[in-house]
């Protein structure tokens, strides 16, 4: 896992763009999890050149949130944790988002110092922004397993809130190398 760079400007402008948002369909936490997903964006923009494409006019929004200089579109997912990622850990993919069509996943994790224990939970105190890997799209739903709704992972505790796709951190790509040839 990488650590990304992450600045003011960069939380100034993930805020922004949630506050414009707002709630959106098949959003898990109800729109509370927007500023985490624009922030994740904008790490990772910085530290591969990418284009943020996420707020623009147009369907493509919905379908991916970067475009790579070669164009290739890279669809961000975001989690927030109080620790670091570890390779046993899983990234996830709703169901719900099924019908993006980007040419590579990244996952994205935020680690806070705390959170609360409601859900949605809210999260305070950044500490790091963590770059967990990349998977190009069609491999992801091959290798990934659905976990449905209510099903409870023994290894940590958590509840599913929806049927998802997961897959362990240890089996993500380290580098854009490989998945954009």
């Amino acid at each position: 896992m990488i650590k990304l760079p992450f600045n003011e400007q960069m939380i100034i402008s993930a805020k922004a763009k949630a506050e414009s948002l707002g709630s959106i369909n098949n959003s898990i936490l109800s729109g509370a999890g927007n500023i985490a997903g624009y922030l994740g964006e904008e790490a990772l923009a910085a530290y591969i050149s990418a284009d943020i494409v996420s707020n623009n006019r147009g369907l493509d929004k919905y379908n991916h949130d970067l475009l790579l200089e070669d164009g290739h579109r890279v669809e961000v997912k975001t989690k927030r944790r109080t620790v670091a990622p570890k390779p046993h850990y899983d990234v996830s993919i709703a169901e719900t988002s099924r019908h993006q069509k980007p040419d590579i996943y990244a996952f994205i994790s935020l680690e806070f110092q705390r959170c609360t224990k409601s859900h949605p939970k809210k999260y305070y105190g950044l500490k790091n922004i963590w770059l967990c890997g990349f998977m190009g799209a069609c491999d992801y739903w091959e290798m990934a397993k659905l976990w449905k709704s209510g099903q409870i992972d023994s290894r940590n505790n958590f509840k599913t809130h929806v049927n998802m796709y997961n897959l362990e951190i240890k089996d993500l790509y380290t580098n854009l190398t490989g998945i954009t040839k």
